[in-house]
């Protein structure tokens, strides 16, 4: 455990919740194919994906608060999420969810911003 803390403790908080938030996305993405098409090798990549979202987020947590940590990582995955959602599945939001997207959105703006 001390060489993957010694390791990660050489990269930025920033780039770490980069790296977290990436990984989320990436199982995110491989889940929603699973979804669609059921292929064990898709399943095998969300968990994978999820599994180095907790790697490279949990050493964040030695440096920064929780609070921080992890509302930078939500804005950084939503962003994520949005892009596979809207973009890449061409799924659709109804118009109230789309308000409730861009409050939850700008609230965790507000949060991030106000704890410095």
């Amino acid at each position: 455990m001390q060489l993957y803390l010694a390791i990660l403790a050489k990269f930025p908080v920033g780039v770490l919740l980069t790296l977290a938030a990436g990984s989320v996305i990436v199982g995110d993405y491989f889940g929603k194919l699973w979804s669609t098409q059921q292929r064990p090798l898709f399943l095998v990549i969300a968990f994978l994906g999820y599994f180095g979202s907790g790697f490279f987020y949990l050493p964040t947590l030695l440096r920064e608060g929780l609070l921080v940590t992890s509302i930078i990582w939500s804005l950084l995955s939503i962003v994520g999420f949005m892009v596979i959602g809207l973009l890449i599945f061409k799924e659709t939001l109804t118009g109230i969810q789309a308000v409730g997207v861009g409050f939850g959105v700008i609230s965790l703006v507000i949060l991030a911003f106000a704890s410095h």
